[in-house]
């Protein structure tokens, strides 16, 4: 087994700091998608079913935001074709 020594700075510098946040970030980052990677090799459907979950819930989400849109739409034009009416009316009117 191979131990490493673990350095502790008290008065490091900001680019020391940032050196050692960047070296320690990307082990962290390594070790989650191990992690992440092991689980999807031990539990495949588990995985397809929340991928599946979240795009079906995703892709809901979004037909409604594009329905809500087209409804306030269709209401504003209804609105103007209304608006257009009335004047054309009181235009035959007067003349």
């Amino acid at each position: 087994m191979k131990t490493t020594r673990i350095d502790f700075v008290d008065n490091a510098t900001t680019k020391e700091a940032g050196m050692y946040a960047l070296k320690y970030g990307w082990a962290f980052a390594k070790g989650v998608s191990r992690d992440i990677n092991s689980f999807a090799h031990k539990q495949p459907w588990v995985c397809v079913a929340v991928v599946l979950i979240v795009a079906v819930v995703t892709g809901s989400m979004l037909v409604a935001e594009a329905r809500m849109e087209r409804d306030h739409a269709s209401k504003e034009m209804i609105k103007l074709q209304q608006q257009v009416e009335q004047l054309s009316c009181a235009v035959e009117e007067g003349a």
